[in-house]
């Protein structure tokens, strides 16, 4: 993940390093992350509103979830997008969409950050970031009811598996204890 933050110099621009940044802050999906609009920037919480795209049936469109960011990443996505402006207009930003590039262009630059960051491999993806968010809450003791909130989880079940993922972690903590 810190290599990949790092490697975000890489984009030319800022739209699209905000658009990276966003994968790398909230864990969503390129097609959440590509939905959003100013409208979705909580400035009081600090917090972006997703809407999970992959929900089925009546579910679909109308489940939403609040994940918090820190509050110098909503000063950038402001600075660069113009949201307190955005916010202000008649329809309070419905209509202004962060990011107006396609799904391939958002794939072709996270993978061209992954590539500046030298990951490699499965993980050299926007769902391999997500995973390694979900694997940092984890890591990070977050209650796993927060890591199933944040990431849109339908199922506990389906959150486990970051606490599973967890484990080779557990190298790194044991060598700390063993000095």
């Amino acid at each position: 993940r810190a290599r990949f933050l790092a490697a975000l110099r890489v984009l030319d621009r800022s739209e699209e390093r905000t658009f990276c940044e966003m994968l790398y802050w909230t864990g969503c999906r390129p097609s959440e992350a590509l939905a959003l609009t100013a409208l979705n920037i909580d400035f009081e919480h600090g917090a972006v509103v997703v809407c999970s795209l992959k929900k089925r049936g009546e579910e679909r469109g109308r489940h939403f979830r609040s994940i918090p960011v820190p509050s110098a990443f909503i000063e950038r996505l402001d600075a660069v997008h113009g949201l307190r402006r955005a916010q202000g207009m008649p329809d309070g930003g419905r209509s202004t969409r962060l990011w107006v590039f396609s799904r391939t262009t958002a794939w072709k630059r996270t993978r061209q950050v992954m590539a500046a960051a030298e990951i490699t491999g499965i993980r050299a993806c926007a769902k391999g970031l997500r995973h390694a968010y979900g694997i940092h809450a984890a890591i990070a003791r977050v209650p796993e009811t927060r890591i199933k909130k944040w990431l849109g989880h339908a199922s506990l079940a389906t959150t486990e598996i970051y606490l599973d993922m967890a484990a080779p972690e557990d190298r790194a903590i044991a060598e700390r204890m063993w000095g």
